[in-house]
């Protein structure tokens, strides 16, 4: 009763014998209790209260597991009674945090859906990238000197060309400045070196076949090492064999610059190298071509203090080319400028790098990064929800935070352990880190666009960009691993939970074997570098290689890769996929599986036991509901009936006569809850003294027999929720079991089978013999018949 009334809410509406069988029902789970105590058991589950466990799981064992013990999934032991309080409990609790948790992953997700439009931003980038670039065939033939100068020549033409239009005339015929395809040039052009200091040349037999036996040109052999993060840089540029001081006025390309001083970021990734923010630059303004349309009249930005001292100077390209700015000692060209786009609110902030490698050859690097610094506004209500949605991301990242630093410090150790509370707590580590950094991205913002009388730093522009393309990309890695965390959820149901159970019960035999995999992978590609690395720009090194066999190892692989040594190649290949395809995948599919099929033994032995978690229990509980609704409108009836047989008695005489019962019948439909045809028959019923009227001890009597009635609706309500979870149980039994009945009944028939084939042919052959003793002989076509059903009845 109290089971059933609590979950519905009907516990405070059962007065009288309603209320006495609550009471009675406490005093008994108190007796309950203090046996088990001084027994030391505990007090099972329709006794126990069970409070949210504090872990990583969303469910635990009410049935078996103490208070403070967390599992993975919510069980229902079938020999024991459940409590429909456990699980509104259970449920409630499952339901908040989920809703919590999808608001956190949801928030974040419609603020990226809205802050990032990659159509038109694609399209945006692709522009400048095939007019720069792969439209002239740049990220192909870039690979001398002499073609550097080629591409810088284009390359500076086409990015300070201006728009044959104007904005606030329709004069197509005059130039809109700083304008190219409708987008706005923000900053200069910025083109800056990176230089290295020469440095000994490495054996004796270098200089000497290098100074040709010139003991003292041998003594002045330099060489130029590739370039390395942790080496000395070249900050007084010194051309090679030219010992005169530099005029860094009239030249200032040729002066040094600290990337403090031009803003630039510390340090950047190309493809051999990562090169610091300092170097030689120039700031290049406008451009004009000659009137032969070879050359580019470039003007040049006054440097650092010069800005405010000196004019804006006029040079050539090929005065910069002549002047031999660029050498042996060049290791990088930055090619660096931006764009606005003031129809889409973004920016396009291009890199360009140029490698010059120790072994004469040019490679280029670019990076097209658009981005929106200018997302979280106030000026629109659209702008308003992004804010909003970044807030409620902020805020319960903050919450889950607080949550997961208490769960450590009360059992830090058993945190740790545990796969989800590892997920859960590198989710906020990494949200928390998303959060400072996006509002350092606002902070630095400002400090570009808040003084927007000057134009902005190229070198603050490149460091925004940067910052903001981080901040994109971190975005997208921990998107990834919230809606991994999702999975989590699955344990409320056997069936959702197979793949996370399946994963983890082969999870220690899949990490030994990508070790294998790693080892193994590593000595194939020292091996392929080594044979094919010279000739392959896919095994140029031992991490490209690796990846390389990766992609092999899946089928991704282009045999001609392969044939750069026509003997070894192939044979490599052929040896690395026996052993990664053939072998060591199909061993993890074969582990994949076989840890399934333990899942699903046990789904079948956990329903045969009747263990049933949360979604079992709810969807067991629907038809509960509809039984004690119906039972709760049948007794709100008895009750009304309750109520007004106080009032009956109409006239007030003292004496209930045929006509004040039929009044009353009629007006409460308690001829159908009382099972009387009309009041004659009631009256007949309860006139014990057959005076023809009811006296106030015979209304007593029906007043008894009313509330009986109430009584036996409470029991059929307090019974019904035992009654389902017991058909409930039983039929998940049943249907556990009915497969491998089914099974063994089919094994049993073909046995039977088997059985009364090989009777008949025993018979057949009795009968043969019996003629052979009878007759002497026997044919032998009749034995050869005899021989040939046998063999063809089986293994009989």
């Amino acid at each position: 009763q109290t089971r059933g009334a609590a979950l519905f809410g009907l516990a405070d509406t059962m007065p009288g014998g309603g209320g006495a069988m609550m009471a009675k029902k406490k005093a008994q789970r108190k007796a309950q209790e203090a046996e088990a105590a001084a027994n030391g058991h505990a007090v099972g589950n329709m006794a126990r209260k069970v409070a949210p466990a504090e872990d990583e799981t969303m469910l635990e064992d009410l049935s078996r597991a103490p208070k403070a013990e967390r599992s993975d999934s919510f069980k229902l032991d079938g020999s024991k009674p459940q409590s429909m309080l456990h699980v509104k409990r259970e449920f409630k609790r499952f339901l908040s945090e989920f809703a919590l948790y999808t608001v956190w992953l949801m928030s974040f997700a419609f603020t990226i859906l809205l802050t990032r439009d990659n159509t038109m931003t694609f399209q945006f980038a692709d522009l400048f990238r095939k007019n720069i670039i792969t439209g002239n065939g740049w990220d192909t033939d870039l690979t001398t000197v002499d073609q550097f100068w080629d591409f810088l020549l284009e390359a500076t033409g086409a990015v300070l060309a201006n728009d044959i239009f104007t904005r606030s005339f329709d004069d197509f015929f005059a130039a809109e400045p700083s304008f190219l395809y409708g987008n706005k040039r923000v900053g200069s052009l910025r083109i800056r070196q990176v230089r290295v200091p020469p440095s000994k040349c490495s054996t004796f037999y270098t200089s000497q076949l290098l100074a040709e036996g010139d003991e003292q040109a041998r003594k002045s052999i330099q060489c130029y090492p590739e370039f390395d993060t942790g080496a000395k840089l070249e900050k007084t540029f010194k051309k090679e064999g030219d010992f005169q001081i530099i005029d860094t006025v009239a030249q200032p390309w040729f002066k040094y610059w600290e990337a403090t001083e031009l803003n630039e970021m510390p340090i950047f990734s190309a493809t051999f190298a990562s090169y610091p923010g300092s170097g030689f630059y120039i700031d290049v303004n406008e451009a004009w071509w000659t009137d032969d349309g070879k050359d580019l009249l470039l003007e040049i930005v006054p440097m650092g203090d010069d800005l405010v001292k000196e004019p804006m100077k006029n040079i050539t390209l090929s005065q910069l080319r002549d002047s031999n700015w660029v050498d042996l000692k060049t290791r990088a060209i930055f090619f660096d400028f931006s764009f606005y786009n003031p129809n889409m609110n973004i920016f396009l902030v291009v890199r360009i790098v140029v490698e010059f490698l120790p072994s004469g050859i040019v490679s280029s690097y670019s990076t097209f990064r658009t981005v929106d610094p200018f997302r979280y506004g106030t000026a629109s209500s659209s702008e308003l929800i992004i804010v909003a949605l970044f807030a409620t991301f902020a805020i319960l990242s903050m919450y889950y935070a607080s949550k997961e630093f208490k769960s450590i410090y009360r059992n830090y150790s058993k945190y740790f352990t545990s796969f989800w509370s590892l997920v859960t707590f590198t989710i906020v580590i990494c949200t928390l880190s998303l959060c400072g950094l996006t509002g350092y991205t606002i902070y630095v913002t400002r400090n570009v666009f808040d003084n927007l009388s000057a134009t902005p730093d190229q070198g603050a522009l490149q460091s925004l960009g940067f910052l903001l393309d981080q901040e994109k990309n971190f975005s997208g890695i921990i998107i990834v691993i919230m809606v991994i965390r999702v999975y989590k959820f699955c344990s409320v149901s056997r069936s959702l939970s197979t793949l996370t159970r399946t994963l983890g019960k082969s999870a220690k035999f899949l990490a030994v074997l990508v070790v294998l995999f790693l080892v193994a992978s590593f000595g194939f590609a020292l091996s392929t570098t080594l044979i094919l690395g010279q000739d392959n720009y896919n095994f140029y090194s031992t991490s490209w290689a690796m990846f390389t066999l990766l992609r092999a190892g899946f089928g991704d692989f282009d045999y001609t890769e392969w044939l750069s040594h026509r003997f070894l190649g192939p044979f490599l290949l052929l040896c690395w996929l026996f052993f990664a395809n053939a072998f060591l995948l199909n061993i993890v599919v074969a582990v994949i599986c076989e840890a399934f099929v333990e899942v699903t033994e046990e789904n079948k032995e956990a329903d045969a036991a009747g263990h049933m978690t949360l979604v079992d229990a709810l969807w067991d509980l629907g038809p509960v509901r509809k039984l004690l609704q119906m039972q709760k409108k049948k007794r709100d009836k008895i009750v009304k009936l309750e109520k007004t047989l106080e009032m009956v008695d109409v006239d007030g005489d003292g004496m209930t006569d045929v006509k004040e019962l039929e009044g009353w019948l009629h007006e409460t439909d308690a001829i159908d809850l009382l099972g009387v045809k009309d009041a004659s028959e009631l009256m007949a019923k309860f006139d014990l003294d057959g005076g023809g009227n009811l006296d106030p001890a015979e209304v007593q009597k029906l007043k008894d027999y009313v509330r009986e009635k109430r009584n036996e609706v409470d029991q059929e309500m307090a019974g019904a929720v035992e009654d389902q979870m017991d058909k409930s149980r039983n039929s998940r039994r049943a249907a556990a079991t009915s497969g491998d009945t089914a099974a063994l009944n089919q094994r049993v028939m073909k046995i039977e089978q088997t059985v009364i084939g090989m009777s008949d042919q025993l018979t057949e052959l009795t009968r043969v013999m019996h003629a052979i003793s009878a007759g002497g002989g026997v044919a032998f076509g009749s034995m050869a018949d005899v021989g040939s059903r046998a063999v063809s009845a089986g293994p009989g």
